[in-house]
């Protein structure tokens, strides 16, 4: 999408804070984030146990599914029998997100970009689109397909999986410094704000109260850069 096709004078941004459902900590930053307006989506986890709707529903913040599937070796593609799986599992959450939520999820992401494997994809990406769900893209040739089927996806994916990678995505610091432009049409940016859960050994706890912190500090400083907005506002567009 060039910006001559973008309704939008300012490029798009929508920041999707993933793992709500996954730990009390977590939660708790990702509500705090919600609250401040620092996210404009978030990702939840609807099979862990200890899922809290009334909190979340109560920010008004957007909210979509964070798809969990069973985990496979990297590099793998997927067959027949992890496909039936994988669909009886999205179905089934799904369902558990209106039951929780009372309404379906306005768009689909995966942990770990699960919903975008090979083999996956796009028996994935046909169910959401019944499903009248927008998707959240991981790369180029993920996005020609949702696109191909008519989702509605963002123009480019940033933010990190390794608490090793910036907490800034190059994209978007360039942007704000002012050496480069902004990306073309609507960018998502995933974080992953929390804090410290001390029962857990990840070694990303530290970088969820960065991201926190980050997102909270950059607010005011975004929305006179970017277009800040939801999927439904945003990728429907």
């Amino acid at each position: 999408m060039s910006k001559r096709d973008n309704p939008f004078v300012a490029p798009g941004l929508v920041i999707t804070a993933d793992d709500y459902g996954y730990r009390p900590a977590y939660d708790a930053g990702i509500l705090e984030a919600a609250r401040a307006g620092a996210v404009d989506a978030v990702s939840v986890m609807v099979d862990r146990e200890r899922l809290e709707p009334e909190p979340l529903l109560e920010t008004r913040v957007e909210l979509g599914l964070h798809l969990e599937l069973a985990e496979m070796p990297e590099g793998t593609t997927a067959g027949a029998a992890e496909r039936d799986a994988a669909l009886a599992a999205l179905g089934s959450q799904l369902e558990r997100f209106e039951a929780a939520f009372g309404r379906p999820p306005a768009y689909l992401d995966g942990h770990h970009h699960c919903h975008a494997r090979y083999g996956l994809a796009a028996d994935v990406a046909g169910m959401a689109a019944r499903h009248n769900l927008a998707m959240r893209s991981v790369n180029p040739r993920h996005r020609r397909l949702l696109r191909g089927i008519g989702i509605p996806t963002p123009d480019l994916l940033v933010g990190r999986l390794e608490p090793t990678e910036p907490a800034l995505p190059d994209e978007l610091a360039a942007a704000l410094d002012g050496s480069a432009e902004p990306p073309e049409g609507v960018t998502e940016w995933m974080v992953h704000p929390g804090h410290r859960d001390a029962a857990s050994a990840s070694a990303f706890d530290a970088a969820r109260e960065h991201d926190l912190e980050l997102i909270c500090d950059l607010r005011e400083v975004l929305a006179r850069r970017f277009q800040r907005g939801t999927h439904a506002a945003l990728t429907r567009a």
